[in-house]
């Protein structure tokens, strides 16, 4: 059991050992849960984004994003040229 000591502040230190254990480095952000039938306060490391990079995370483009993991990794995949990225425009079919 780890026991640390909350300071007068609400300030608490993680142990290093935890830190280790868990791959803290630095500075860290928590999320905290507040579990009032087990009278336990829990801590998660959480990683915050920008409102304007959430799209990157809606279960639509990561529903895309496995798929094309998933394609890659079969081999379904097509080689573009810079000159193919900068001519594609929006609904432009996909240069063959």
């Amino acid at each position: 059991m780890r026991v640390t000591v909350m300071s007068e502040s609400g300030r608490l230190t993680v142990p290093a050992d935890a830190r280790r254990e868990l791959g803290l480095e630095g500075e860290t952000e928590f999320e905290i849960e507040i579990d009032k039938a087990h009278d336990a306060l829990i801590l998660r490391p959480a990683v915050l984004l920008r409102r304007e990079d959430a799209w990157a995370y809606t279960p639509e483009h990561r529903a895309l994003l496995e798929k094309a993991h998933e394609d890659s990794e079969v081999g379904r995949v097509r080689r573009l040229s810079e000159h193919d990225l900068l001519t594609l425009g929006p609904g432009d079919p996909r240069p063959e």
